[in-house]
């Protein structure tokens, strides 16, 4: 449910700067099963599953992903971050300092891949 919550968090805040085709990737397999079934709608986790999906849907060709934790480190530091919890940060121009480093590896290693 944290997981879901977290997505749809998200996916609200990048709503309003008309992003368009997001690609939500999650390492949390139970949520990637719990989008793919649509009638799981009277629980409280489908309910957030089909909201998750209509934003989805509203940023015009939006899909979702399940990656392994090692392709989604990123997401992994920032949900294991002590935040202050009484401010919101949205950050679309330049990454919190936080991620800098695995930012680095990860660009590196999708270099070398290449």
């Amino acid at each position: 449910m944290a997981e879901a919550l977290a997505a749809e968090l998200g996916l609200q805040l990048a709503h309003p700067s008309y992003l368009t085709n997001l690609v939500l990737e999650t390492d949390c397999l139970t949520l990637t099963h719990k989008l793919a079934i649509a009638d799981d709608i009277h629980t409280e986790i489908g309910v957030v599953c089909r909201n998750i999906r209509r934003l989805l849907r509203e940023t015009g060709n939006g899909t979702w992903q399940y990656v392994p934790r090692e392709g989604n480190m990123a997401a992994h530091i920032m949900a294991h971050t002590e935040t202050r919890w009484n401010e919101r940060e949205v950050w679309l121009d330049r990454p919190p300092m936080i991620l800098v480093d695995q930012l680095i590896l990860d660009n590196v290693a999708v270099t070398s891949d290449q």
